[in-house]
C-alpha cells in the first residue's frame, strides 16, 4: 500500500505534550495486536461485549504516527487515555480507516488464496 495512503487527517486537532496534531497514519492490523487487544480487555474486565473498547485497543497499536502541516510528529506510544481525550468525531476517523484496512487486508487475503 502506497505509504501516503494510510495518512488521514484527524475532524479536528489533536494536542500532545502542547502540539496540535492535524493527521494520523495507522497501519494494517496483525493477528499479535488482536492478541493483546484481548489480552488488555481480560485484564480490565471486559471482552467481546464491550467493542468500543476491543477497537480502541486495536486503533492505539494501529497508530503509527501523528504529525501536521509544519512538520511536527509523534511516533507514539498511543494510549487509551489519549484516545479517549480525542472526541468522538477523531473517533470516528480513526475507525473508518481501520474499516479500510481491515477490507484491505481482507482482499490482499482472497487474492492469496489458491483456487
Amino acid at each position: 500500500m502506497d505509504n501516503q495512503a494510510n495518512i488521514k487527517p484527524f475532524a479536528k486537532p489533536i494536542t500532545i505534550a502542547g502540539t496540535n496534531f492535524t493527521h494520523f497514519k495507522m497501519r494494517e492490523p496483525s493477528v499479535d495486536d488482536m492478541f493483546e487487544a484481548e489480552m488488555e480487555l481480560s485484564r480490565i474486565g471486559a471482552g467481546a461485549h464491550t467493542p468500543l473498547v476491543f477497537n480502541g485497543q486495536m486503533m492505539v497499536r494501529q497508530i503509527e504516527q501523528v504529525s501536521n502541516d509544519q512538520g511536527a510528529t509523534f511516533d507514539g506510544p498511543f494510549t487509551m487515555n489519549m484516545l479517549k481525550n480525542w472526541g468522538t468525531s477523531n473517533y470516528r476517523a480513526l475507525r473508518n480507516q481501520q474499516a479500510e484496512l481491515d477490507l484491505l487486508g481482507e482482499a490482499e487475503s482472497s487474492d492469496q488464496e489458491a483456487p
